[in-house]
């Protein structure tokens, strides 16, 4: 009997202190519905005060309903009288000495309270990031709202324009807009990964530099509105492919009007220059993130034509990092395989013969362009972006040893070796490519 009573005894404390964890467990919830989701985080500089902040939040029953496909400058009212639909995204502006004051005075005078769970980007304009950003990012690095996931963005031009430029065009849920949108390098190699996490790490360490996503809003509205602002040109050559530009420069008109190219190069916490698409792909080729997209190479047979390649990564890059007589050598290896897709001049490349012949002139013009890449980031820019300082930091054994080593400061100097390896796998759907017959009787 004392041994029922016991058991009975502990039964009843177990279950009383299993009871009080689980009443504590709900003071400080907050129902769905009570909340602002804050997608987007657009920083300027203040006119009347130092930073004029931009936040974009969604709609929470317009993206649960499917409805409204509008972009993201609305007034917040919400109203859908007289046959006009809610917009998913609503925007609101102001000036604030620093990030959380705005927030908070955000919070006096929307219905709900701002939270940045769902929060997918913060975007800078290009003259904050070039006056520097470090006291933003450790502002939002140390606070429990901001997302480490986060996209970091330098809009070229004014990131209050662009979060109001915002089209929801082919998605309603504008968390997955943001995710799939910033994620598209993975198979266009224009942009690259400029995750927050990543770029205060970066920031603050002694062997690499930071990066951001190029953003813009495009500036032209017709056909009229870019040969007026870029000229005719019908020529072929490199400087005329797309992949030559950056975000805000793409000769592109409708919607969207927001667009994603290239990116930001920082030394330390402030902007010092940008890379082109092309040069972001080389970017990702060498720090082994390359995935897959279309690249156009010079015909070697054929002056003036190009031939499309659908490339990838075969193998992680080869690196090896060593100093000689105090000036640093890279030597980098790239291996990388390809399907052709459009052969403009007509050549037969499908020949066994030939395949060598493009693929030796797919290398070489390959290594050319990744090494003035490479030298545009020592030179130029002074900007160890490709990580490679992480090679000869594991040299030293002590800290402040590779401390006053100072490799940011003689990344400059560095001298650049690079091989590059290409292999075609598929000549597409066709086995040959044959030149159009003529009613002349001629091809």
């Amino acid at each position: 009997m004392r041994r029922k009573a016991l058991t009975r005894r502990i039964c009843l404390i177990f279950l009383s202190a299993v009871l009080m964890l689980a009443a504590t467990g709900c003071y400080d919830r907050h129902e769905i519905d009570e909340m602002a989701y804050v997608m987007a985080i657009g920083l300027d500089k203040g006119k009347t005060s130092e930073l004029k902040m931009t936040l974009q939040f969604a709609v929470p029953i317009m993206t649960g309903s499917g409805g409204g496909g509008g972009g993201g400058n609305g007034s917040g009212d919400g109203g859908s009288s007289g046959g006009q639909q809610k917009k998913p995204l609503i925007v609101t502006t102001l000036e604030t000495p620093s990030i959380h004051s705005g927030i908070n005075v955000v919070n006096s005078y929307v219905s709900k309270q701002l939270n940045f769970a769902h929060a997918q980007l913060v975007a800078f304009s290009e003259e904050l990031a070039r006056d520097g950003v470090q006291k933003y990012i450790h502002a939002l690095m140390r606070s429990k709202m901001a997302r480490g996931s986060m996209v970091v963005v330098v809009v070229k031009g004014n990131a209050e324009e662009y979060l109001n430029s915002t089209n929801l065009l082919l998605e309603i849920n504008p968390s997955k807009y943001y995710k799939m949108t910033y994620d598209s390098y993975k198979y266009t190699g224009l942009t690259a990964n400029t995750t927050l996490i990543n770029f205060y790490l970066k920031m603050e360490c002694y062997c690499s530099q930071a990066i951001a996503t190029l953003a813009g809003v495009s500036k032209y509205k017709s056909t009229q509105d870019i040969i007026a602002k870029d000229g005719v040109s019908n020529e072929k050559g490199e400087e005329n492919d797309l992949d030559y530009r950056t975000a805000g420069n793409i000769p592109q008109y409708g919607a969207p009007a927001t667009e994603i190219m290239g990116i930001a190069i920082f030394d330390g916490d402030k902007m010092v220059g940008e890379l082109t698409g092309k040069e972001t792909s080389y970017y990702l080729m060498v720090t082994g993130e390359y995935k897959n997209s279309y690249i156009s190479v010079p015909d070697p047979m054929h002056k003036g034509e190009f031939i499309i390649l659908n490339a990838k990564e075969r193998r992680k890059p080869a690196k090896k990092l060593e100093m000689v007589d105090g000036i640093p050598h890279a030597d980098i290896e790239i291996d990388l395989e390809g399907d052709i897709v459009d052969i403009q001049s007509g050549m037969n490349y499908e020949e066994p013969a030939n395949v060598r012949i493009l693929e030796k002139a797919i290398e070489e013009y390959l290594g050319k362009e990744i090494l003035i890449f490479l030298q545009k980031t020592a030179e130029e820019y002074h900007s160890d972006v490709c990580n490679l300082g992480q090679l000869i930091r594991t040299k030293f054994w002590l800290w402040e040893k590779w401390k006053e080593f100072n490799w940011l400061e003689r990344y400059k100097d560095t001298k650049f070796n690079v091989k590059v390896k290409f292999k075609i796998r598929r000549s597409g759907l066709l086995l040959r490519t044959n030149p159009a017959e003529s009613s002349e009787g001629g091809r």
